[in-house]
């Protein structure tokens, strides 16, 4: 069988030389700003926001979408062709690299399979470029600026940086929009970056040590940072310039607030992000609570906040340590947390003006990553790569390191993956498959290789997990690949995107080598299309194309027939 080889690129810290670069918000020539006709609301916040930063006209796209916060799969379709037919109409397509949206546009997309559920904003991402395919997909993709310390463009990474500009009410967002009108010469003094642990979770936990780092990097550069890793839920921080806690998944917030809004008092330009999950499920008043909300934030004076519109488990959450860094050193507030956040077509949103920054200069970039007479803290295991190769029933995983210190070794976990879904980050499911020496301290390069063998047919996910000698341990990205190895059963996959325009991509996998057809018909049986006719090997996945720009609206059925059975797929073919 040929091998499928996936590529994962995890974080790499950025070592050497830097260079002061200015980024890209003298103007804001490189904005689109997305209004809902059909709202008031969309129109007054659009246009506030397009008055105060000097948009040019042919960068509003106006669009007629439904006024609610969540919409399904045909709706965001139709919602997603006007943007991408305004783009290409107006010749904005490699003209800009933000998109922002506005109150009164839909938020969310919830879909037959609720891994396919997403954000608007993180689907609009993937527009009219190289990763547009998976946009509707039961799963996530990693985003191509994962990881990525540079000043973005559309360009380099053929994605867009969407942000949202949202809060309970009309004054809440121009105050939000007004406390990003300039850019400061210099971080505040008195700014204070406020870290709240909840100590109950394991320490262990990656979301309570990266809150730790996050500290770590910013004592480095001098920045005043509160860390509390008691149980108390801390309330009315003053001069918070970033904040961080679990929010109402804090097990001890209940006696010091009420629904886990903390009353902090924010410095102009902070920006926050809460361990909640569905934490933007709605900016609507009057909030209805269970988890807490990130409009909470907004109406307390946040610049910017990252939340998520359904659950979008651990992994999703933003590594504050990068996140922060970032912005003390002067990166935009869409490079910042879309740079820390590991996925793309999911449930995350960034609310807030996507280009204000800290200040108006790059800042020299994190000493974590380099050994002088200054920094006294040792260097990390630094992984560059990850791959994983796939042939017939066993994996080969292959990843390189950069730098070493008291690294102990590796532990290779593997979890098993049902239909499409990609694999949740949790911290269970987990198996431990096999263990790999490390090379204890060093700055060369090395090579590691751990092949696992005689896997069943099904997908598998893999992640490293790197421990010290002191038995400290870390998953570097929390890195997940999904596997596809030899699959002998007759299945036709949903096809993706779905619905589609004007084209489609079909899977399927046959049991035994045979004569196998493809076809697609229209809804009163005519066949349209003839995809697959002839000889098809077992244990392939394989992957057809399906292009209907020939073809009318409506709903279409692929129809897989091998050795006597058949298998039918519902398409929607919608322009």
């Amino acid at each position: 069988m040929k091998k499928r080889i996936i590529h994962l690129i995890l974080q790499l810290l950025i070592v050497g030389a830097f260079v002061h670069a200015v980024a890209q918000t003298a103007t804001y020539n490189d904005v689109a700003v997305v209004i809902n006709t059909n709202s008031a609301i969309s129109e007054s916040t659009g246009m506030y926001f397009v008055q105060a930063r000097n948009i040019p006209p042919a960068n509003i796209i106006r669009v007629a979408a439904p006024a609610i916060e969540e919409i399904d799969s045909l709706q965001f379709e139709n919602l997603r062709s006007q943007v991408e037919q305004y783009i290409i109409s107006n010749n904005l397509k490699d003209q800009i690299n933000y998109i922002v949206t506005t109150k009164g546009m839909p938020l969310k997309v919830k879909r037959i399979a609720s891994g396919g559920n997403s954000s608007v904003e993180s689907e609009l991402t993937l527009i009219l470029g190289p990763y547009a395919s998976n946009i509707g997909k039961d799963g996530r993709i990693w985003s191509p600026f994962y990881g990525k310390r540079n000043d973005f463009s559309r360009s380099k990474y053929g994605i867009y940086l969407v942000t949202r500009l949202d809060g309970y009410t009309l004054s809440d967002i121009k105050a939000m929009i007004d406390r990003a009108a300039s850019i400061p010469a210099a971080i505040p003094s008195n700014a204070r970056f406020v870290f709240d642990m909840d100590p109950t979770w394991s320490l262990t936990y990656s979301l309570n040590k990266n809150m730790q780092r996050a500290v770590d990097s910013l004592n480095r550069r001098g920045f005043v940072s509160i860390m509390d890793t008691t149980t108390v839920y801390l309330t009315h921080q003053t001069n918070v310039i970033g904040y961080t806690s679990w929010g109402s998944n804090d097990r001890n917030w209940q006696p010091y607030a009420t629904n886990a809004i903390p009353k902090n008092t924010y410095l102009p330009g902070a920006i926050g992000e809460t361990y909640v999950s569905t934490s933007a499920r709605s900016f609507a008043p009057p909030p209805v609570y269970g988890q807490s909300l990130v409009a909470d934030l907004v109406a307390e004076g946040i610049t910017a906040v990252k939340g998520y519109v359904y659950e979008p488990y651990v992994s999703s959450m933003a590594d504050v340590a990068m996140l922060y860094s970032m912005y003390a050193d002067g990166y935009t507030v869409a490079e910042c947390f879309y740079s820390s956040s590991g996925f793309l077509s999911w449930m995350d949103v960034v609310v807030g003006d996507p280009k204000f920054r800290l200040l108006r200069t790059r800042m020299p970039s994190d000493t974590w990553a380099s050994q002088d007479s200054t920094n006294t803290n040792p260097l990390p295991v630094q992984l560059t790569s990850f791959t994983a190769t796939a042939a017939k029933n066993s994996v080969q995983l292959a990843w390189h390191t950069a730098t070493e210190v008291n690294n102990y070794g590796f532990d290779i976990e593997r979890r098993t993956i049902s239909n499409h879904q990609i694999a949740q980050s949790s911290i269970e499911n987990w198996q431990k498959v096999g263990f790999v020496s490390g090379s204890g301290t060093s700055n060369s390069l090395h090579d590691y290789i751990f092949s696992d063998q005689f896997l069943s047919n099904g997908r598998y996910a893999y992640r490293i997990k790197q421990i010290d000698n002191d038995g400290s341990f870390t998953y570097y990205g929390n890195a997940e690949i999904v596997m596809s190895v030899t699959q002998k059963e007759f299945s036709l996959k949903g096809n993706y995107p779905n619905p589609f325009n004007p084209s489609t991509k079909i899977e399927f996998t046959v049991p035994t080598d045979g004569y196998t057809t493809l076809t697609v018909f229209n809804v009163i049986g005519q066949e349209v299309a003839t995809l697959v006719n002839g000889m098809m090997k077992a244990g392939n996945l394989n992957t057809v194309q399906f292009d209907g720009s020939h073809l009318s609206s409506g709903m279409y059925y692929a129809q897989l027939t091998h050795d006597g059975h058949q298998l039918l797929q519902k398409m929607m073919l919608l322009k």
